[in-house]
């Protein structure tokens, strides 16, 4: 085909000069090169189209852009189809499904770490057997949760993933896992199920697989109920066992002043000061370990988030041991004399003399009093003028401060 091609145009050419030279013009005709024969050497190359890629050949499109400006002709461009690429929705044929869950379950579990360390304490984030989880929300932390906050972007299912709040190095204990460094503390993990397998990730990578029971094994380590949670009588042996302990752990066997004793099977928490100062009050986290007490976590006191900062210590705590009051939100606010509450106890004649007093303990609006006749009174603040009121046991006492305060003054009354 080319051959033919090529010798109709030395045809054309030659019919050219001729008509030239005929009409006689005066046209002067440049001498043309030499065109050697055509062999098989020399011969083009021919082109074959084949069948099957021909009719994958889309047609250009064309596309007229209409201007602006009506004087200007519109503009006609040729666009070419774009090549044929895969679904959004299918993964790259070199990504497996592996590959493709763990950077989902890395941005998951980086999101819930920066979260819980921008704004968990504020929010009561815990641990709960194992669990991110919300204790003000009363629910867990999905990745739901995570979208709306702003930490994670939209399009992973929340039912397809779990956050877990645990100890890496835990974690690091079963075969077949490797915890990042910076993940062997108390730290986000997020997890999908494969087939009959779990997958973990960290913020900083993969960590590997465990199956259903070395799952449920790693859950157990964080399981929280360790029996009914209670108030301990002042009257019960374990008590005064307790507090044996909390010298020990001070130094020295001293009394003190107690407020309350809570416990479960394994925890307690217990408030307290001493005798010698009522306003200097504690709190401690004891564990019991075959019926040894020991204390745990000195100075929750200090703690101004003390759900977030026990659990973290210590996640397999129950946190509804500890008592609805955050002593370190009073701290620079109770003391061990209130001038209003004395002044009240005289006027309603009760004593003679300040030295009939065996414990005070107060804030500005709100104190507890208990005479060396064992008599008790809940003093308090109402429009300016103190009142003193005979109660019969710490929790009517505490049931007065809270309809005239509005709060839990526990803290300040002492255990019967």
């Amino acid at each position: 085909m080319n051959n033919k091609k090529f010798r109709y145009i030395l045809v054309s050419i030659s019919f050219v000069i001729m008509i030239g030279i005929g009409c006689g013009k005066g046209i002067l005709i440049e001498e043309l090169p030499s065109i050697p024969p055509v062999t098989q050497e020399n011969k083009p190359p021919s082109v074959t189209i084949t069948p099957d890629l021909e009719e994958n050949i889309s047609p250009p499109e064309t596309v007229i852009s209409e201007p602006t400006d009506p004087s200007v002709p519109p503009i006609t461009e040729v666009i070419t189809p774009p090549e044929k690429t895969q679904s959004s929705q299918e993964k790259p044929f070199w990504q497996s499904e592996t590959t493709r869950q763990v950077n989902n379950l890395m941005a998951i579990a980086s999101a819930g770490q920066l979260s819980y360390k921008k704004s968990g304490p504020q929010r009561g984030w815990m641990s709960k057997n194992g669990k991110l989880y919300s204790y003000y929300d009363n629910k867990y932390i999905t990745t739901d949760d995570l979208v709306t906050d702003g930490y994670l972007e939209k399009g992973l299912p929340s039912g397809e993933y779990e956050l877990l709040l645990i100890n890496g190095s835990d974690l690091q204990q079963f075969n077949g896992t490797t915890v990042p460094a910076d993940s062997t503390g108390f730290s986000v993990f997020a997890v999908t199920k494969q087939s009959d397998k779990y997958l973990f990730a960290s913020p900083s990578g993969k960590v590997g697989f465990l199956s259903a029971k070395e799952y449920s094994d790693l859950l157990a380590l964080y399981e929280q109920d360790h029996g009914a949670v209670v108030r301990l009588s002042s009257a019960a042996a374990e008590y005064e066992t307790i507090l044996t302990y909390i010298g020990l752990f001070q130094g020295k066997l001293d009394s003190y002043f107690v407020r309350e004793v809570r416990k479960d099977d394994k925890y307690a928490v217990v408030v307290f000061s001493s005798t010698t100062n009522t306003a200097d009050i504690r709190q401690y986290v004891l564990k019991n370990d075959n019926n040894f007490w020991e204390v745990a976590l000195p100075d929750m006191q200090s703690q101004t988030y003390p759900i977030t900062a026990v659990n973290r210590y210590l996640p397999d705590f129950n946190v509804d041991i500890l008592p609805s009051y955050t002593l370190a939100s009073w701290r620079g606010n109770i003391m061990a004399e209130q001038g209003g509450a004395v002044a009240a106890l005289f006027s309603a004649r009760v004593i003679e003399s300040s030295s009939e007093i065996y414990y005070l303990c107060a804030t500005n609006n709100c104190a507890y009093v208990v005479l060396n006749n064992g008599d008790a009174y809940a003093c308090y603040e109402e429009n300016g003028i103190w009142n003193a009121q005979e109660v019969q046991s710490d929790y009517e006492a505490n049931n007065i401060f809270k309809e005239k305060a509005n709060a839990d003054y526990g803290f300040l009354i002492l255990d019967d």
